[in-house]
Protein backbone atom coordinates (compact mmCIF):
# COMPACT_ATOMS: atom_id res chain seq x y z
CA UNK A 1 0.00 0.00 0.00
CA UNK A 2 1.19 3.37 -1.11
CA UNK A 3 0.76 6.44 1.54
CA UNK A 4 0.20 9.57 0.12
CA UNK A 5 2.29 11.86 -0.51
CA UNK A 6 2.04 15.21 2.16
CA UNK A 7 3.75 18.54 1.10
CA UNK A 8 6.10 19.94 3.75
CA UNK A 9 7.06 23.50 3.47
CA UNK A 10 10.72 23.91 3.03
CA UNK A 11 13.10 24.82 6.33
CA UNK A 12 16.41 26.79 6.54
CA UNK A 13 18.52 25.72 9.58
CA UNK A 14 19.11 29.83 11.66
CA UNK A 15 21.50 30.34 14.54
CA UNK A 16 22.38 32.70 16.95
CA UNK A 17 25.76 33.65 17.63
CA UNK A 18 26.78 35.49 20.43
CA UNK A 19 29.79 37.90 21.58
CA UNK A 20 30.89 40.78 23.71
CA UNK A 21 29.81 43.02 21.44
CA UNK A 22 26.44 41.67 20.23
CA UNK A 23 24.52 39.06 18.82
CA UNK A 24 23.20 38.01 15.30
CA UNK A 25 20.06 35.93 14.51
CA UNK A 26 19.69 34.51 11.07
CA UNK A 27 19.73 31.79 8.28
CA UNK A 28 23.21 30.01 7.63
CA UNK A 29 23.86 31.84 4.73
CA UNK A 30 27.78 31.85 3.07
CA UNK A 31 28.07 35.86 3.46
CA UNK A 32 27.10 36.03 7.05
CA UNK A 33 29.66 33.54 7.43
CA UNK A 34 32.04 35.27 5.92
CA UNK A 35 30.77 38.88 7.71
CA UNK A 36 30.77 36.92 11.19
CA UNK A 37 34.44 37.63 12.13
CA UNK A 38 34.14 41.47 11.84
CA UNK A 39 31.20 42.06 12.73
CA UNK A 40 30.76 40.18 15.82
CA UNK A 41 34.72 39.13 16.82
CA UNK A 42 34.93 36.07 19.18
CA UNK A 43 31.47 34.95 18.56
CA UNK A 44 30.49 31.48 19.60
CA UNK A 45 26.95 29.71 18.63
CA UNK A 46 24.81 29.81 20.90
CA UNK A 47 21.57 27.91 19.70
CA UNK A 48 20.31 26.67 16.09
CA UNK A 49 16.82 25.91 15.05
CA UNK A 50 14.92 25.42 11.55
CA UNK A 51 12.00 27.22 10.37
CA UNK A 52 9.66 27.75 7.55
CA UNK A 53 9.02 31.18 7.54
CA UNK A 54 10.92 34.19 9.07
CA UNK A 55 8.25 35.05 11.47
CA UNK A 56 8.23 31.46 12.77
CA UNK A 57 12.27 31.53 13.38
CA UNK A 58 11.69 34.40 15.03
CA UNK A 59 8.53 33.19 17.10
CA UNK A 60 11.40 30.16 18.17
CA UNK A 61 14.17 32.85 18.84
CA UNK A 62 11.82 34.54 20.74
CA UNK A 63 10.63 31.76 22.80
CA UNK A 64 14.40 30.64 22.92
CA UNK A 65 15.66 33.65 24.93
CA UNK A 66 12.57 34.03 26.50
CA UNK A 67 11.22 37.36 24.98
CA UNK A 68 7.37 36.21 24.62
CA UNK A 69 5.79 36.65 21.25
CA UNK A 70 7.27 37.90 17.97
CA UNK A 71 5.41 40.75 17.14
CA UNK A 72 5.90 41.43 13.59
CA UNK A 73 7.02 44.71 12.62
CA UNK A 74 3.94 46.37 11.05
CA UNK A 75 3.18 46.75 7.10
CA UNK A 76 5.98 43.67 7.02
CA UNK A 77 4.89 40.52 5.05
CA UNK A 78 6.53 36.73 6.24
CA UNK A 79 9.09 35.41 3.97
CA UNK A 80 8.12 31.71 3.62
CA UNK A 81 11.91 30.20 2.40
CA UNK A 82 11.48 28.28 -1.22
CA UNK A 83 12.99 25.30 -2.36
CA UNK A 84 15.52 26.78 -4.34
CA UNK A 85 16.79 28.35 -0.90
CA UNK A 86 16.75 25.25 0.96
CA UNK A 87 18.53 23.59 -1.79
CA UNK A 88 21.34 26.89 -1.57
CA UNK A 89 21.48 25.67 1.84
CA UNK A 90 22.14 21.93 2.14
CA UNK A 91 24.75 22.99 -0.60
CA UNK A 92 26.74 25.35 2.03
CA UNK A 93 26.15 23.41 4.58
CA UNK A 94 27.60 20.31 2.97
CA UNK A 95 31.16 21.89 2.79
CA UNK A 96 30.55 24.47 5.61
CA UNK A 97 33.67 25.01 7.87
CA UNK A 98 33.33 27.40 11.16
Amino acid sequence: MKLPQTSRMPELLHEYWESGHGGEFGPVRERSDQLRPGLTPHARRVFELRASSWYEAMQLYNEQLDYGDYVPVEGLDDHFYTDEEAAQQEAYLAVRHV
